[in-house]
């Protein structure tokens, strides 16, 4: 256990019970320092040494084992700083208070201008990723070799621990971090199915089931029947996000012996009588569904009863195309037909889980299509649209008079992964709608679309930023209303600073993605 660790121990269940770990036995100042402030009455001890460890993480501190002349030396970085104030400003206040998409858009303007973060932005982006998943994708590749070698100091920063950015393929499988490793699997599948589909084979037995679930995934890279006995044997993972990601899999292979057993389950409870369809639920349990990662037993927390909990797992594992096929229905009739069935909860949910598993954009058009009412997951759905064919649901929301500007707004923040925007087109659109709100006072009673207003400005297409820019101010404003329109224009500088950025490195041929 690590010092830092063993610091949290003891203030978890109180310096009485386990005293403060000696500081013995660390080498050089830092060291030093903790020996000398390691007096007193024990609470005072713990505080003291708490604050001075948490920042040495910060900076790269050895733990004890492993004496400083002994710790690995950072490779040297092969790309340059980032070295304007102005943008490092930005991107510190970003990583500081500012959302999601501004944090990734200002790590990922760095990267793509082929810089790295300065040494002092190194701690502060590592907590940014710390904090947020979804942001890791951007952090890491902006840290270059120095942020690397600090992340290995810190346990809370372990994530982002990785192999040299200039390491070969095997390096980076070997010794890489999670996301590496994903990386370097799914681009040997695009190159070599069969030896990725080896390496992974070998390797899943000593993972966790984190690792085990994610690195599975990267099969979907040019799938095929070879790859069946290996994910098929996975059905009997003892995780249930291995079996999950497998089934995910099987799905793409629909003339998979799992795909054949689970139509087989299926097709008897579909009937026709005097030309309609008719659906019924299994009556009892079979054994042999646990072969295939069908749970009999029914959650204590499960919405549904237990004959729709069992059809609800049957239809999530079933291919899409078999529904059409099956019964020579469009996806749009067949929902319209389960929406008047007993069993609508069942088949709505099981077609909703299918269609994020194995995207279908036909699929996905008629679900959005449904009234309000019957629609779920808007936002993933809309996510797994090209952007064209979901921005016409976007267009038809938004409406002639842009009154569906707030709802389009927290769609688009849900469907646009970081790093993407809606069309210039429909930001431009967008844009005037929301300023009009402000002008009009609407702001002052409206909490919502202060909300929706941050969230479009760290959204909308580059293009439309300007009609966000200098939104007119009230002599007299609330404490809420200042905060959000000045984190609104903070943001629409941001976001300007950093299309400055990109520019200049589309515009230098010595720069660009390393």
């Amino acid at each position: 256990m690590s010092h830092w660790n063993t610091l949290l121990q003891s203030a978890l269940v109180g310096t009485a019970r386990q005293p403060v770990p000696a500081a013995e036995g660390m080498g050089g100042e830092f060291g030093g320092l903790l020996q000398a402030i390691q007096a007193g009455e024990a609470q005072g001890q713990l505080l003291r040494v708490a604050g001075a460890v948490a920042i040495g993480r910060r900076a790269g501190f050895v733990a004890p084992g492993l004496s400083s002349s002994e710790a690995p030396v950072a490779v040297a970085d092969e790309r340059p700083v980032l070295d304007d104030p102005a943008l490092q400003a930005a991107i510190a206040d970003a990583l500081a208070s500012g959302p999601l998409r501004l944090q990734h858009e200002g790590l990922a303007a760095v990267t793509a201008a082929g810089l790295r973060l300065p040494h002092n932005l190194l701690p502060t982006a590592l907590d940014a990723g710390r904090r947020a998943i979804d942001l890791r994708p951007a952090v890491v590749p902006a840290l270059g070799e120095r942020g690397l070698w600090l992340a290995a100091r810190n346990d809370d920063w372990r994530y982002a621990v990785g192999a040299s950015e200039q390491a070969d393929a095997q390096t980076r499988w070997d010794e890489g971090s999670l996301e590496q490793r994903r990386a370097v699997l799914a681009e040997q599948r695009r190159s070599d199915p069969a030896a990725a589909r080896e390496r992974l084979a070998a390797e899943l037995p000593q993972l966790p089931a984190k690792e085990r679930a994610a690195l599975l995934g990267a099969l979907a890279e040019n799938i095929g029947p070879d790859d069946e006995a290996l994910i098929d044997a996975q059905l009997k993972d003892r995780a249930r996000d291995v079996r999950q990601a497998a089934v995910e899999l099987l799905q793409r292979l629909p003339d998979s012996a799992h795909v054949r057993r689970i139509e087989a389950f299926l097709a008897p409870l579909l009937s026709q009588a005097g030309g309609a369809w008719q659906l019924n639920a299994p009556e009892a349990a079979d054994p042999r569904w646990k072969d295939d990662a069908i749970d009999a037993a029914r959650p204590t927390h499960e919405s549904l009863g237990e004959r729709a909990w069992w059809l609800y797992q049957l239809v999530r594992q079933t291919p899409l195309s078999w529904w059409t096929a099956h019964t020579a229905m469009t996806a749009a009739a067949l929902l319209e037909w389960a929406a008047k069935s007993d069993w609508k909860d069942a088949l709505l949910r099981g077609w909703n889980e299918a269609v994020l598993a194995v995207p279908d954009v036909d699929w996905c058009d008629a679900m959005l299509d449904r009234p309000r009412s019957q629609r779920a997951w808007v936002g993933q759905l809309l996510a797994l649209l090209p952007r064209e064919r979901r921005e016409r649901h976007w267009a038809s929301e938004l409406g002639e008079s842009g009154n569906g500007v707030q709802e389009v707004v927290a769609y688009a923040d849900q469907a646009c992964a970081p790093g993407e925007t809606p069309s210039a087109e429909l930001s431009l659109k967008l844009a005037p709608a929301l300023r009009l709100r402000v002008e009009r006072g609407d702001l002052v009673n409206d909490y919502v679309l202060r909300q929706v207003l941050g969230n479009a400005a760290a959204l909308l297409h580059a293009d439309a930023l300007h009609l966000l820019a200098d939104l007119p101010r009230a002599a007299e404003e609330s404490p809420g209303l200042a905060s959000a329109l000045s984190d609104t224009a903070r943001i629409v500088r941001a976001r300007q600073l950093f299309s400055t950025l990109r520019l200049s490195s589309t515009s230098s041929p010595s720069q660009g993605r390393p």
